[in-house]
């Protein structure tokens, strides 16, 4: 999905309308999908209350009728307005009739002085928030009313959910840039498309969860994004990489991984990466680990097929894996390097599995990478192969240092995938998904509470279980990452970023496949 600027965004617009699509259309399937989506967020949180912020213009409109859906579905909602009914114009004019004749509640607070008042009658304690205060054409830093209803909002907002249409207002939609004062939404929901300036690191604490949603705008009129190699992973693009299964279908019809990893004090590692590639649908996991891992294995993962390997001193050994479980090759996918250690070992056992792959093949993680530092190019022996590198594995493979890696993610992830010959997926906030041609993958789901031992190994079993069922590596590494991302969301709006845990993420994925079943239906 490409990145567009606010002007392309406009163009894309007039040219829908020009069509014959009336603005009044796009403004209710806007409206309605981000209704949709704060309805299921609020559901999560066992929330009820809802106040939705309208500016004068469009963006005020799709919050109207958000606003609208959300009391007809029982919410307990209120609009605060910056203006006047009177100074409404044209669909956003007709939106907000539609909502006054629904019944919807309503204040208008058209001066600063109007909105401290609000917050001392009325002081918010929870609930969800809905931003419609700014659009994409809004330039320069929010002055006057528009400006006090945003540090409402702020304040507003360490007790509630903030939801954002198109894009938080304050925030620049072409370069990322955020104004004083500008809105820290939970959630943004871009309409049509992201904003080019949505893939500036700066707006990331402002945008959260940024998710797009298709309000109908024809694809065969969207402006061309210009020479980039960044793309979007959005629901629109992932949504349809899994067909639905067949009723006759049997776990043999969506591949077997194979997890090797594990060692004296890691045993957890090998055990969360299972965990991920049954979650994600895998019809049979088996996992190589030694004996130490068993138990966490059992507790995690029990539909996942142990085998015990008797390596030395709790590390796996070549010897000891190929006398305890039948050839690598012979499964689907093979994920290696959860929880293994640097040793010599581990990187006989990596150089072995890229000379013999197995016929889909190989994920390579943690220790698995950590032992081709220097020597990248050996990954080149297999003819497909993903890396699941965070920034320090990244720098080892490169020859570089975290700091490297960080101050360029984009050059990194393409450099390395051009060396490798692998997919890259480089982990972080704003997770990369590199292919060897140069093209390059942005994921914006995910949160700071993912910042904690063992989400990576989740991420990588979730890649290694959508690549078995028969998917290309490109589409499991894409659909990993974003469903990976929105299962800890969903955690975390439902508990907390702070007290997230890796095992977490396996609850939640789940979930994460009906929250993009929705959002793409």
């Amino acid at each position: 999905m490409n990145f567009l600027s606010s002007g392309q965004m406009r163009t894309w617009d007039q040219c829908s309308i020009a069509r014959g699509i009336p603005g009044l259309t796009l403004m209710n399937r806007a409206g309605a999908a981000v209704a949709g989506v704060v309805a299921r967020v609020a559901g999560l949180r066992g929330e009820r209350c809802v106040r939705l912020l309208a500016g004068s213009g469009n963006n005020g409109g799709d919050a109207f009728v958000a606003a609208r859906c959300l009391h007809a579905d029982g919410f307990r909602t209120g609009v605060r307005m910056t203006c006047a009914p009177e100074a409404l114009r044209g669909d956003a004019r007709a939106a907000w009739d539609r909502m006054r004749e629904a019944g919807v509640p309503f204040r208008v607070l058209a001066d600063a002085a109007a909105w401290q008042a609000d917050e001392a009658d009325d002081p918010l304690r929870g609930g969800v928030l809905v931003d419609g205060l700014l659009g994409t054409g809004s330039a320069g830093a929010p002055r006057g009313t528009v400006a006090e209803a945003i540090r409402w909002m702020q304040r507003a907002g360490r007790q509630c959910l903030v939801v954002a249409i198109d894009l938080p207002s304050g925030l620049n939609a072409d370069t990322g840039e955020s104004f004083d004062p500008a809105v820290r939404a939970d959630i943004t929901v871009s309409l049509g498309a992201p904003k080019i300036g949505f893939a500036s690191p700066r707006a990331w604490e402002f945008l959260g969860h940024l998710e797009v949603v298709d309000i109908g705008l024809p694809v065969d009129l969207c402006p061309a994004a210009g020479a980039t190699p960044l793309q979007f992973i959005g629901a629109p693009d992932v949504a349809g990489i899994l067909p639905p299964r067949a009723r006759s279908s049997h776990k043999g019809d969506y591949g077997h991984v194979l997890v090797i990893g594990g060692s004296r004090g890691l045993s957890g590692a090998p055990a969360l990466a299972a965990l991920g590639a049954v979650r994600s649908g895998a019809g049979l996991v088996s996992a190589a680990v030694p004996e130490n891992c068993l138990a966490a294995l059992a507790s995690l993962a029990p539909s996942v097929m142990a085998h015990q390997i008797a390596g030395e001193a709790g590390v796996l050994t070549p010897a000891a894996l190929a006398a305890g479980i039948r050839p690598p090759k012979e499964f689907t996918v093979v994920l290696a390097g959860p929880g293994m250690s640097a040793n010599t070992a581990t990187a006989q056992i990596v150089e072995s599995l890229l000379q013999d792959p197995p016929p889909r093949g190989l994920v390579l993680d943690a220790d698995a990478l950590n032992v081709l530092a220097g020597r990248v190019e050996l990954v080149r022996r297999a003819p497909a192969v993903i890396l699941t590198p965070h920034p320090g594995e990244a720098a080892r493979l490169l020859g570089a240092t975290v700091a490297d890696v960080q101050a360029d993610r984009l050059c990194a992830a393409r450099l390395l995938a051009e060396r490798s010959g692998a997919i890259v997926v480089l982990k972080g906030a704003g997770t990369l998904v590199a292919t060897p041609s140069g093209e390059v993958h942005l994921n914006l789901t995910g949160n700071p509470g993912m910042a904690t031992g063992g989400t990576g190994d989740v991420l990588a079993g979730m890649i290694a279980g959508l690549w078995a069922q028969g998917v290309s590596p490109l589409d499991a590494a894409r659909l990993g990452v974003y469903l990976h991302g929105v299962a800890g969301d969903l955690a975390a709006w439902q508990g907390s970023e702070a007290s997230l845990a890796a095992g977490d993420l396996g609850c939640f994925v789940g979930p994460a496949f009906r929250w993009l079943e929705r959002l793409a239906g």
